[in-house]
This record gives structure tokens, C-alpha cells and sequence, in this order.
């Protein structure tokens, strides 16, 4: 009895250290790590890829990348191709963004991009998917260069992004959410859209698609907006700055601006067909507070009311401009489209639903309220 027990002992020992081998262990020293792909059209139909891996060597005091770059078909080629001139092997599973350029993202062809990323499980379906304004081998090269006084490179951008989303200035567009909406017949995608400066990454707001295509651009203000009438506001930090008229007691005519930190209360959209068209109401109900404003008086009532409703006007305005541009170029991204699929399936169907968004009737209404403003003189 006591052997049975001493040859259990020791078995209880020995198995914890035999289970907690790791058969396919990766080891760092040896490896290499994507981090940003940059893609770009090249002639004849082929692409320009770019690959930035973090260096890691403790022999090596740097936080800047490797680079390769090259001219193939296929994103997996180029892969192929770099891992034979690389000195470690190259994984792809930290890979955190994809750089598209804006002619690139014009041709509809980031789909087809994304889905190698989809196909392979050692491919992150999180990473961020963003246009370039410019080229986006030229800006990895330059963000390398210039930039040494930043985080590395795709820490830097990242947080950028990180950053806008928090504060409205853009939609979070990954892999995964961007090929869903793609085969959605009802709504577009947006993306981050960025540029590189001398000493910085711009973000400079996003880029709108129809049918795949990259279609057109809004800056950093009116995609705030966007998202308010995409989503809500809620739990975002947004800025929204209100040109205001002088007063009467100004001696001159330029306009003010106030500094409105927005919040949201609600949205609704209500849909309808009229005549053979699409009929859309978007309700928005907002808040806010003054956070800078050089308009005296704030602690009357008259003229908080007058500011009241000169922000809820021009935001009224604005949403409307943003509706009639997007119109124009055939761009959903709200998702208005999906809506009448739902309630007006039989509708939808014998239509084609980008050219009937470019004639439907959309109108805004914004209820606004300002709700903290102090003293401020």
C-alpha cells in the first residue's frame, strides 16, 4: 500500500512537468514581427506593399522599424518574397494597421485585400483599416525618418487613431466591421483618413465609400457629426466649434466661435416611401457646454438663449450640408438604406438603392441644449 501510494506521489511530481512543454515554441530572437502593411496600386495592375517590423535585438539600442518594400500580385507573394530577404522569420499575427492609399481605396479593391487577412488565423482581424492621403510606402519611410522624436511608428498611429475615436473624429474601421459592412446592400464604410507632415500624422478625418469605392472625404468636425446621426455621441469627448455672429454691441462684423462640448441624449431616424421615394427624418437631441466663448453675458438669460439657438441652428446646418454632400456622391454610411430593406423589403429590391439615396427626401432636426456655461466673461 505504502509503494502504491509513493509511485502515485511521484507521478503527481513528474506529469505537471511533462504537460507543460510547449512543442512549437517561437522564439523572439528569431523572429520578426509585421506591424504595418502599406498598400498601394503599382502599373500593370500590380501593388506596392510595404512591411515596417520593429527591430528587436538587445544588441541593437533602436525603436525604429525594419522595412521592406517591392512590387507584386499578391499581398501573400510579397510575404513570401520579403521572409527570403529577411533575416528572421516574419509573423503576422501583431499586425495593427493596414495603410491603403486613397487611389487604391478609389478602385474598390480593399475587400479583396482584406480577405487574404481573413483566410490566414495567424492574420489579425483587428487591425485597423485606413486610407492615406499620399503615398503610404512614403509615409512609413518618412515616419521613420523625421519622426524619431515619436513613439515607433505604428505605436504613434495607433494612439492617434485611439485618440480621434475617443474625441468623434472618426469611426473605429477594423477588418472585421469593414468587410461586414462591405457585403451589407444597405450601408457604406468610412475609414480613418490620414497624412503625414513634417513633424506629425494628421489625422485629417474620413474617408467615405459607395459600393466598395472610395467615393469622397470629411474632415475631422463633420464626421463628429456623422457618427451622431451613424450612432450616438455617448461616452465621446466632442468639440464641436460654432461660428456665432457678433453682437450688436461688437464694433466689428467677423464672426465669433464657441467652443461646444457636445454630448448626445438620443437619435431617431424614421423612414417612409412617398411617391416612389425614399422620405427620412433624423431626429437629434443634444447637449453641451460652453467650453470657450468670447461673447460677454453668459449670465443672461437672453443671451444664453440667443447662443442656444445659434448652435442648434448651425448644427441643424451643418448636418444638412453633410447629408446633401453624401448624397451627391452616393456614400450611406448611416445606414439609411438598411433601414428601408427592413421595413420596405419588397421596395428595396426593385430598386437600386444608390440612386434612389440620391433622391430622397432627408431632413435633419436638431433639438439642442445648453446645459453648463458658467460666467464667462
Amino acid at each position: 500500500m505504502y509503494k502504491r501510494i509513493k509511485k502515485i506521489y511521484v507521478l503527481l511530481i513528474i506529469i505537471p512537468f511533462i504537460l507543460c512543454g510547449c512543442w512549437d515554441q517561437v522564439l523572439v530572437e528569431k523572429t520578426s514581427f509585421l506591424t504595418i502593411i502599406g498598400v498601394e496600386q503599382a502599373p500593370q495592375g500590380n501593388l506596392n506593399v510595404t512591411y515596417a517590423m520593429p527591430i528587436v535585438d538587445p544588441d541593437i539600442k533602436t525603436s525604429r522599424a525594419e522595412i521592406f518594400e517591392g512590387e507584386t500580385n499578391l499581398v501573400r507573394v510579397a510575404r513570401d518574397k520579403f521572409n527570403r530577404r529577411s533575416g528572421k522569420l516574419m509573423l503576422a499575427g501583431n499586425i495593427q494597421m493596414i495603410l491603403y492609399s486613397k487611389e487604391f481605396a478609389g478602385e474598390g479593391h480593399i475587400v479583396d485585400v482584406n480577405s487574404i487577412f481573413e483566410r490566414d488565423p495567424s492574420d489579425p482581424i483587428l487591425a485597423w483599416v485606413v486610407v492615406v492621403d499620399g503615398s503610404p510606402r512614403s509615409l512609413i519611410h518618412q515616419a521613420e525618418d523625421n519622426l524619431k522624436d515619436k513613439p515607433r511608428t505604428s505605436i504613434y498611429i495607433t494612439t492617434l487613431l485611439e485618440r480621434a475615436v475617443s474625441t468623434a473624429n472618426i469611426n473605429e474601421t477594423r477588418i472585421f466591421n469593414y468587410d461586414l459592412i462591405s457585403m451589407a446592400p444597405g450601408i457604406d464604410n468610412t475609414a480613418p483618413l490620414i497624412k503625414i507632415t513634417d513633424k506629425s500624422v494628421e489625422v485629417k478625418g474620413s474617408a467615405l465609400f459607395s459600393n466598395k469605392k472610395m467615393v469622397g472625404s470629411i474632415n475631422a468636425q463633420d464626421s463628429g457629426l456623422l457618427i451622431a446621426m451613424m450612432k450616438t455621441l455617448k461616452h465621446k469627448k466632442y468639440t464641436y466649434n460654432a461660428g456665432i455672429p457678433a453682437s450688436v454691441k461688437e464694433t466689428y462684423s467677423e464672426k465669433q466661435s464657441a467652443a461646444i462640448q457636445l454630448s448626445q441624449n438620443s437619435k431617431k431616424i424614421n423612414v417612409s416611401i412617398k411617391n416612389n421615394k425614399p422620405v427620412v427624418d433624423i431626429y437629434l437631441d443634444l447637449s453641451g457646454y460652453a467650453d470657450e466663448y468670447k461673447w460677454d453675458n453668459l449670465d443672461d438669460e437672453k443671451e444664453i438663449k440667443k447662443l442656444n439657438d445659434y448652435v442648434q441652428e448651425q448644427i441643424r446646418g451643418d448636418c444638412q450640408k453633410l447629408i446633401g454632400y453624401m448624397q451627391r456622391i452616393e456614400s450611406d454610411p448611416i445606414g439609411i438604406g438598411d433601414m428601408v430593406r427592413v421595413k420596405y423589403n419588397s421596395y428595396f429590391k426593385k430598386v437600386d438603392w444608390h440612386t434612389q439615396y440620391k433622391e430622397a427626401t432627408i431632413t435633419v432636426h436638431v433639438k439642442f441644449n445648453l446645459v453648463e456655461y458658467g460666467d464667462i466673461r
